[in-house]
């Protein structure tokens, strides 16, 4: 096993292990993606950072970055791809030099002639590697609409002129050549208008000043079984599958308020005993079949039906599994109710299965409460951030394995910390990048 570092700086983030039994744990490690404030939405961060831990919660690996940092996948080469917020996918070894980096079109500053330039407009949330060698990532692009709803928050509110901005599915080579594209616009109902919308996401983050967050994808799986994609849309409050070439739905999971036709033929029908999801995140299939993704539970309503009260929304890890043949899904395991003491998350965030064990690895990565610690409030500076991370068995009624925390809500620091996502490395993985 890799030795914990013994020497961390001053203003490491404060990872303190509430439990932790070592010997029931997936073995390997936990690739942290972790920093200061808000994720996504900040374009830089004093301590941004990837922080490897081992089974018992030690700090043995980290890496600092100027940028904030998304989405980190294990590459087959043992290497890490990492997502920042200046638009590049990284693709680094253990001393964190980039070994590739893919630059968009939006990227500004620290322009390398070693970038690989794909021609897309900017690289946010999500990458995966995919079988034949390629990459898939989000990208974005924005229509502009004549007669489109002002203010989703007034039941008949006016309508009027409004710049939506939507997500692109980029498929590209290690050249930095472009596949195909698939542009939400053409795949989903753009006058379907969910909680989120009126969010200036993309305004803060400076890539379209005024544009309206119209999908807000945030997650992406390839499923091998049929060559398809599996996206989270965070503000559209579903999961999407659509085939890799094509682009043509498979299925939608999720709420059905809000949906004409021709999507409403492809809404999965819930069996008796499923929830629904609310703004979700990271989506997976695991062994049995099912599509595990995180559930914020953000909002927790589709308009015009009112968003449900802060202090009543939970946040949890759910597997719903889906019969394609018969376009139905039951809800076959959760964890995060109140029963179990869990955090609520209301944005990043995921959960995953770990593929020895069977375990669920999770991460609430999102957590904002006002200063004092005891009401649940807004994003930053509103609140203080911080964030917990769990490792559960797989049962019915799930047992904890691990459980940490990452908070300073007793210091100074006025913004806190939050955890993008989490990566799991198996042991001969790990120590292979090591030595790389």
């Amino acid at each position: 096993m890799v030795k914990p570092l013994s020497d961390l700086p001053d203003d490491f983030p404060p990872i303190v292990i509430h439990h932790c039994d070592a010997g029931r744990r997936e073995p390997g490690y936990m690739i942290l993606s972790l920093g200061r404030g808000t994720r996504a939405t900040q374009q830089t961060s004093d301590f941004e950072t990837l922080v490897a831990l081992n089974t018992d919660g030690d700090v043995v690996w980290y890496w600092s970055h100027d940028h904030c940092l998304t989405d980190v996948k294990l590459s087959p080469r043992n290497v890490l791809l990492v997502v920042s917020t200046d638009g590049c996918i990284h693709e680094i070894d253990a001393q964190g030099n980039d070994l590739r980096r893919w630059r968009s079109n939006w990227k500004q500053g620290d322009v390398r002639d070693t970038d690989i330039k794909v021609d897309t407009y900017y690289f946010h949330h999500a990458v995966r590697e995919l079988p034949y060698g390629n990459f898939v990532a989000l990208s974005i692009t924005s229509r502009h609409f004549d007669d489109y709803i002002q203010n989703i928050e007034e039941p008949g509110a006016d309508t009027g002129p409004r710049l939506l901005v939507g997500d692109v599915l980029v498929e590209f080579t290690p050249a930095g050549d472009i596949v195909r594209t698939h542009d939400f616009f053409d795949i989903l109902d753009p006058k379907r208008t969910g909680y989120g919308l009126d969010a200036p996401f993309w305004t803060i983050c400076g890539m379209v000043p005024d544009g309206a967050d119209w999908t807000h994808a945030n997650g992406i799986y390839h499923d091998r079984r049929d060559d398809s994609f599996i996206v989270t849309i965070r503000h559209q409050d579903c999961a999407i599958k659509i085939l890799r070439e094509s682009g043509e739905i498979k299925w939608i999971l999720g709420t059905h308020d809000g949906w004409n036709e021709p999507w409403k033929s492809k809404l999965l029908k819930p069996n008796a005993g499923t929830d629904w999801h609310w703004h979700p995140h990271d989506p997976s299939v695991i062994a049995d079949g099912s599509i595990m993704l995180f559930d914020n539970g953000e909002s927790g309503a589709f308009p015009p039906s009112p968003k449900r009260d802060l202090n009543t929304c939970i946040s949890r890890a759910v597997a719903y599994l889906v019969d394609e043949e018969n376009m139905t899904v039951d809800q076959v395991w959760s964890f995060g109710e109140e029963e179990h003491q869990a955090p609520y998350s209301m944005y990043v965030s995921g959960a995953y299965e770990l593929p020895t064990t069977g375990n669920i690895f999770v991460t609430f990565g999102g957590i904002i409460l006002t200063k004092d610690g005891h009401d649940r409030t807004f994003l930053p500076p509103a609140g203080h951030g911080s964030a917990e991370v769990f490792e559960v068995t797989r049962q019915e009624k799930p047992e904890i394995l691990f459980h940490a925390e990452i908070n300073n809500r007793d210091s100074n620091e006025e913004v806190g910390w939050a955890i993008f996502r989490s990566e799991w490395v198996s042991e001969a993985a790990f120590k292979d990048f090591i030595a790389n």
